[in-house]
């Protein structure tokens, strides 16, 4: 079984350690859905996390149809990650019509992260025809895909994670993703059957003694260090 913990700063990603996660997924900009992490982020997290460390690749939040230029910036983010030794990328494109843009991921893939491990995210959720883009991400070389079955949450999609998992699970990690908790995680587990799972464990943080100017909220999203340990406690049970 694996945990991976979603996480958007420095202290999310040292609770996910601290917590008992198995891997941890670092990305900035929760609120857009995720983008690329800086340099000195990636960096700082490599030299004081021993744990796999997944990059997400995406310039921005909103759809995953990508121009020439934002591969580019996709492109020179991959190469960074090689240079500071991320362990793996989470990444995804699509075609206008909702089909995996197989080229644009061919590219980045293969010729810029040399098939390395990665993930396929929620882009996957988007398209037109599960089957199908499960299809191509697996000729990819694509190890996983973080879905959600195509809802908002998994407990709405499980019943499509699950048809994925018996079809395609010997052939590619399927990983269910957003709106785990610790309450429902081991359940997601059991009846998708698959054996990883992804939750951000998410909870507002702000730092009590800041006091400078009380009109402004200062909290910010942090993976928080006791649901994460909840969530990995009672997926050990």
């Amino acid at each position: 079984m694996t945990i991976e913990i979603a996480c958007n700063n420095l202290t999310a990603a040292m609770n996910a350690w601290q917590g008992g996660a198995n891997r941890i997924e670092l990305f900035e900009n929760l609120n857009e859905g995720g983008t690329t992490p800086s340099f000195g982020l990636i960096k700082k997290v490599k030299e004081k996390i021993p744990l796999p460390i997944y990059v997400m690749i995406r310039p921005r939040g909103g759809h995953f149809v990508y121009d020439e230029d934002e591969f580019e910036i996709m492109r020179s983010d991959i190469n960074t990650c090689r240079v500071l030794g991320v362990d793996g990328i989470v990444f995804g494109a699509l075609t206008k019509d909702g089909n995996v843009d197989i080229e644009f991921c061919r590219k980045l893939l293969v010729e810029s992260w040399k098939n390395k491990p990665a993930t396929f995210h929620r882009a996957f959720d988007r398209t037109v025809d599960m089957h199908k883009a499960m299809d191509d991400i697996i000729s990819l070389g694509f190890e996983r895909v973080l879905t959600s079955g195509g809802y908002q949450t998994v407990d709405e999609g499980k019943d499509v994670i699950k048809s994925l998992q018996e079809k395609y699970g010997s052939q590619i990690k399927i990983m269910p993703g957003s709106g785990v908790t610790a309450q429902n995680a081991k359940s997601i587990l059991e009846y998708c059957g698959v054996d990883e799972i992804h939750s951000t464990c998410k909870a507002n943080f702000k730092e009590e003694h800041i006091t400078y100017n009380a009109a402004f909220s200062d909290s910010y999203p942090v993976s928080d260090l006791e649901m994460i340990k909840e969530l990995v406690n009672n997926l050990n049970q």
